[in-house]
């Protein structure tokens, strides 16, 4: 089965690519990378989904996890219990 991509762009102006003082190319990147790690951490893809977003392997992405004190596992009290539960039967 073969996936179709799609393009997302929109105009960010010069000012602040020279702020921020990077190439577009590479904030392209930093974007991916950024918004990959944001919906991951709010539950909107899952590890591999939000890794080939950020266009990293796992293991990097793991590691950009941990550079910005993101939980691989993020289980409330709740969800926890009922999962150790489970795991007794």
């Amino acid at each position: 089965m073969s996936m179709q991509n799609t393009t997302i762009s929109f105009d960010i102006s010069s000012d602040i690519l020279s702020a921020l003082n990077e190439e577009p190319e590479e904030l392209s990147g930093h974007m991916r990378l950024w918004t990959a790690l944001m919906l991951f951490k709010n539950h909107k893809l899952t590890f591999g989904s939000a890794a080939e977003l950020a266009g990293v392997s796992r293991q990097e992405f793991l590691l950009e996890l941990d550079k910005q004190k993101i939980d691989l596992i993020n289980y409330s009290p709740t969800d926890l219990s009922i999962e150790m539960n489970s795991l007794k039967r």
